[in-house]
C-alpha cells in the first residue's frame, strides 16, 4: 500500500518551528540554571548560576570574571569555601578598582538604630559608584559577630552596580581573644581597618564609619580622580556631639529614604561635575599643640590615601584600644614617614546623628598624647607605629584560627 502524501500550510510550519524553538530554549535554559549544591553551616543550601551579562555588567574581581553570578538561597548560611578560593577572595595584590572604602562594624546595634543608618552607608557607596562611574569596592570587616545575631550580609539590602563590588571580611571570635583588649572592647576599630588596608584591591583606600553618607564633594572628587599618592587625605567635618540645631555636615534622615532624599542629604553645594579641585599640601611647620586637632579632628570618619601610602604607614597604630589612634596615624604619617598633608575643608561625608557612645568606656581608651607630644610626633621627633609584619593580623594564622572572606555582587536573582 502506498503511504499518503503528507502536506502542511507554509503557517503551521511557521508555527512548529516556533515551538521548537521554543522547546531548544527551555532545555538550554535549563541546563544553565541547574541547581548544585554547596557545603554550608546548616542544612543544604542552593546555589543557582545567573545568565547576568558578565562580560559588560560585572564589578567582581578577576578571579570570578567570566564565570556565572551564583545566586545564594539561604542568606542567613554562609558558604564554607575551599583554601584555594578562601586565598583568592582575600588577594589584595592586584590593584582592581580605584577606590576600597573600608569599615568595621558588628550586629550589636551600636548607638541604636544600627540597621537604619548602616543601610543608608551601604546605598550611599551605590549612588557613589553610580555617580562617579568609577570602579569601587565596599570591604566590610565584620568584627567578632555576637552568637545570637544575624550576619551583615543576612541583615541588609545590597544592590548590585557594573561599578561596584561587596566583599565581607570575618574576623573569628578566635582571633579577636588573641590580640590585645583594653577595657574587654567587642570591637577593634583601628585594627580591623588594618585588616580592610592590607586585603584591599582599591588604588586608593578610604577608612570610614557605619554612619556616614558620601557628600557630592567626594562624588565628585572621585569622578574627576584628583587624588595622588604619598598624601594624606582629611576632611572637616562638625563635631559628633551636636544634637540639636545641626550643621550641614550631621544630617538626621527619618527611616527608608529613597536615592533622591539619600543622594541629597549631603548634596553641601553645587558641582562642576568631572572637574573638582583639591586645596593644595598643608605645610607641616604650621601644624603646633594648639592646632593639630583642624586637621585630624573626626579623622576616623574619614582618612583616605594610597594603598602603598597606607603599607609604608603600616596602617593605624594597635594598641588594643580605641580612640585617638586616627588623630596619631595623621601625624605619624607626615613627621616619621615624610608623606603630605591634604586637608578639605569641603567635607567628603556628611556623619548620621546618634548618641554618643565612645567616651561611656574610658578604660577602653589608649593614651592620648599631650600637646608637646603631638607636636613632637608630627616634627619626626618622637615615632609611634607598628613594626613590620605586626599588623593587620600578618602575625597570624588567620587559616587557622578563622578569617571568612565573601565576594558578592548584590541585588535579586530572578
Amino acid at each position: 500500500m502506498m503511504a499518503g502524501k503528507i502536506t502542511m500550510s507554509k503557517k503551521n510550519m511557521i508555527i512548529l518551528t516556533a515551538l521548537s524553538m521554543m522547546v531548544s530554549l527551555s532545555c538550554l535554559f535549563y541546563v544553565v540554571n541547574y541547581n548544585t549544591g554547596v557545603t554550608v553551616d546548616g542544612p543544604k543550601q542552593v546555589v543557582t548560576h545567573s545568565v547576568y551579562n558578565s562580560m559588560t555588567h560585572d564589578a567582581r574581581p578577576s578571579y570570578k570574571k567570566n564565570t556565572p553570578l551564583q545566586c545564594f538561597a539561604n542568606t542567613a548560611s554562609h558558604l564554607q569555601v575551599d583554601r584555594e578560593e578562601w586565598k583568592q577572595c582575600l588577594d589584595g595584590e592586584k590593584v582592581e578598582y580605584y577606590l576600597s572604602i573600608v569599615i568595621v562594624t558588628r550586629m550589636d546595634d551600636y548607638a541604636g538604630n544600627q540597621h537604619h543608618r548602616f543601610q543608608n552607608f551601604i546605598d550611599s557607596a551605590y549612588l557613589l559608584a553610580e555617580k562617579s562611574e568609577q570602579k569601587i569596592e565596599l570591604l566590610i570587616i565584620e568584627w567578632n559577630p555576637p552568637k545570637n545575631k544575624r550576619r551583615v550580609v543576612d541583615a541588609f539590602r545590597f544592590r548590585r552596580s557594573e561599578y561596584l563590588n561587596h566583599r565581607i571580611i570575618t574576623v573569628s571570635e578566635k582571633i579577636h581573644k588573641i590580640l590585645p583588649n583594653l577595657g574587654n572592647a567587642p570591637l577593634h576599630e583601628f585594627e580591623g581597618k588594618n585588616v580592610g588596608i592590607r586585603f584591599a584591591r582599591g588604588e586608593f583606600i578610604v577608612c570610614t564609619n557605619q554612619d556616614d553618607i558620601w557628600s557630592h564633594n567626594f562624588m565628585n572628587a572621585i569622578k574627576s580622580k584628583v587624588f595622588k599618592k604619598d598624601t594624606i587625605y582629611t576632611q572637616f567635618q562638625d563635631r559628633h556631639n551636636i544634637h540639636d540645631n545641626l550643621p550641614a555636615s550631621i544630617v538626621r534622615l527619618e527611616p527608608f529614604p529613597d536615592d533622591e532624599t539619600l543622594y541629597n542629604a549631603c548634596k553641601l553645594r553645587d558641582q562642576d561635575w568631572g572637574n573638582y579641585v583639591l586645596p593644595g599640601t598643608v605645610d607641616r611647620s604650621n601644624i603646633n599643640r594648639n592646632n593639630y586637632w583642624e586637621y585630624a579632628d573626626q579623622a576616623g570618619d574619614f582618612t583616605m590615601a594610597h594603598r602603598d601610602t597606607w603599607k609604608d604607614c603600616r596602617g593605624y597604630r594597635e594598641t588594643g584600644g580605641v580612640a585617638w589612634m586616627d588623630v596619631e596615624f595623621i601625624l605619624s604619617a607626615l613627621g616619621q614617614f615624610n608623606k603630605k598633608l591634604v586637608y578639605s575643608g569641603d567635607s567628603f561625608a556628611c556623619h548620621q546623628n546618634h548618641p554618643n557612645e565612645w567616651e561611656k568606656n574610658p578604660e577602653r581608651h589608649t593614651k592620648v598624647l599631650d600637646g608637646q607630644e603631638m607636636e613632637d610626633l608630627v616634627n619626626g621627633r618622637i615615632e609611634l607605629s607598628n613594626e613590620e609584619g605586626e599588623w593587620g593580623l600578618l602575625n597570624i594564622d588567620i587559616w587557622e584560627n578563622g578569617l571568612e572572606c565573601f565576594d558578592f555582587q548584590g541585588g535579586l536573582c530572578m
